[in-house]
């Protein structure tokens, strides 16, 4: 069974906030064991999540899982996120979905808080 990482960001309509998203799932594909790897924003963005998804079916994901890029656990992750999730399933039955948790507080975002302060310093 192929096994797909996809990858949900919020959305934005800055594109320089898309790009950014882009280069983290570009690194994400450049680090992983999934045999494909696809993206998608909950709002605003392209593509969409179900375009995202539908990417990661075409290029023959049987099962995927889905991964929030999104810090805080507030209505979009325990709401918005499953809803549209459900409607995906009832779109492709015969397609494993698990969903992952997201980001939330994580030791490596402390590291990088530190090192940001400390780098503005050295300005």
């Amino acid at each position: 069974m192929k096994t797909g990482l996809f990858v949900l960001g919020h959305g934005s309509q800055a594109q320089e906030a898309d790009e950014i998203f882009s280069n983290i799932v570009e690194m994400v594909m450049n680090i992983t064991d999934f045999e494909v790897v696809g993206l998608g924003s909950l709002q605003i963005s392209k593509p969409s999540f179900e375009e995202g998804i539908e990417d990661l079916i075409r290029r023959g994901a049987e099962h995927i899982v889905i991964v929030p890029m999104f810090i805080f656990e507030g209505n979009h992750v325990k709401y918005d996120i499953p809803e549209a999730l459900e409607k995906i399933r009832a779109d492709y039955p015969t397609v494993k979905f698990t969903m992952g948790k997201h980001i939330g507080a994580d030791s490596r975002i402390a590291s990088i808080i530190e090192e940001r302060a400390k780098q503005a310093l050295e300005v």
